[in-house]
């Protein structure tokens, strides 16, 4: 018996049969700079852990899990391994464009504000002007 399994958004998908093995297709792996380096750093802890596993008590356990983890490492499709990551990419990236829109309307009201300070500090100036020109016509008249 064969029961088919859907890949990751975007991905193909495979089957898996009764002893539980995956057939078909698997997902491509693409990686950056950053984390082909970071699969090779991985990819040494973990041969350096199974070649001193032998040393230490309880030795096989601990060669027997690297070895497990390694496998899974290698396995692993690319949308397991960073689909959460982008998720938060993303999120991050909404956050940052939102952020940024409310900073240009922040902005843009600080700019009218000060042109309202300006027009208010004109007309104010013209006013007291006005207001001390006739004053100084009457007190003219008056002497």
């Amino acid at each position: 018996m064969t029961q088919r399994i859907d890949g990751p958004p975007g991905g193909p998908a495979g089957q898996v049969n009764q002893n539980g093995e995956t057939t078909g297709q698997t997902t491509k792996r693409v990686k950056t700079k950053f984390g082909k380096f970071m699969d090779r750093v991985a990819g040494g802890a973990l041969s350096a852990v199974s070649l001193v596993a032998p040393a230490i008590p309880g030795g096989k356990l601990v060669e027997a899990a690297a070895g497990g983890l390694g496998q899974l490492r290698d396995r692993a499709p690319e949308g397991l391994v960073s689909g959460a990551r982008d998720d938060s990419l993303q999120q991050m990236q909404q956050m940052q464009e939102s952020n940024q829109m409310y900073n240009l309307q922040y902005f843009e009201l600080q700019q009218q504000a000060q042109q309202d300070n300006r027009q208010f500090k004109a007309m104010s100036n013209l006013m007291k002007v006005r207001h001390d020109t006739a004053k100084s016509a009457i007190n003219n008249m008056r002497a």
